[in-house]
């Protein structure tokens, strides 16, 4: 019902609008601007970078947030044992998978310059699936990334209700990517899921995040097996929760794993 009265409101005032443009002569239009005018424009703040020097001019302003973004203070360790085992296959691209990754795929979804939604692609992909079963299957295949599909817009947003804006850390950063680069980083994303989940060394058991029918209702079983388990044998059972998220409104991925690591925290607890 209250869905159905907003829907009521939203089609009244289309209509209203439809009737007063059709209506509107000579100087009512500077009116119709006015209503269509944004009203307030915002500039950005100083920002201040790294080592918390203010920075003012725009091309500036750029080069903080790119250095923020794309920082290289940690090193990935590669498990070069994983990499060279045989076991670890990769199952070839089927049809099934790409009709999946582009019919199942939210059309509100926000446009890359490109300006191809997902509402073009389905329709495309009926009139020429073959096409798309072959480009798909092969750039997958030889590890090929199309040079359009690596570039994208990233979109700066500011967070409400902070003191200083001059501070990185008051703004969040989305990437709004090329629509068919999404269709292959979900059949790649399919694949790392499977591949993980059949091979009992790449993950722990007890890893719940990003896993499929896996959530925290199950976190919480193993936990109450545990405590059943300690119990029934007469030993004592210490559990240490942490909710960084809660604690601090930004953290910082690299630098978190790189306490973990200086606080010697089990390996399997940081991944």
């Amino acid at each position: 019902m209250r869905n159905s009265y907003y829907d009521a409101i939203k089609l009244i005032k289309n209509q209203f609008w439809i009737n007063f443009l059709n209506n509107v002569e000579e100087k009512e239009v500077f009116q119709t601007y006015k209503f269509t005018k944004s009203r307030l424009i915002e500039k950005l703040f100083l920002i201040q970078n790294l080592q918390k020097e203010l920075k003012i001019e725009f091309n500036e302003k750029c080069k903080t947030f790119l250095k923020a973004m794309y920082s290289s203070s940690l090193k990935i360790q590669i498990n070069e044992e994983l990499l060279s085992n045989e076991s670890i296959q990769w199952s070839r691209v089927i049809k099934e998978k790409i009709k999946h990754a582009i019919n199942f795929s939210a059309l509100k979804k926000a446009l890359e310059s490109d300006d191809m939604s997902f509402a073009i692609i389905q329709r495309a992909y009926k009139s020429i699936l073959k096409i798309f079963n072959l480009v798909y299957s092969n750039l997958i295949k030889n590890d090929y990334h199309s040079k359009i599909w690596r570039e994208d817009t990233k979109i700066i947003l500011k967070k409400s209700n902070k003191l200083n804006y001059s501070i990185l850390k008051t703004y969040r950063i989305i990437t709004l990517l090329n629509c068919l680069n999404k269709v292959a980083e979900k059949i790649i994303a399919v694949w790392l899921s499977y591949t993980a989940e059949i091979n009992d060394k790449l993950l722990d058991f007890d890893q719940m995040k990003d896993r499929k029918q896996r959530s925290a209702i199950n976190a919480v079983l193993n936990l109450v097996h545990d405590a059943q388990m300690t119990k029934s044998r007469e030993n004592t059972l210490i559990y240490l929760l942490l909710d960084v998220k809660e604690a601090f409104d930004y953290v910082t991925l690299k630098q978190l794993v790189k306490i973990l690591i200086k606080l010697k925290i089990l390996i399997n607890l940081i991944n």
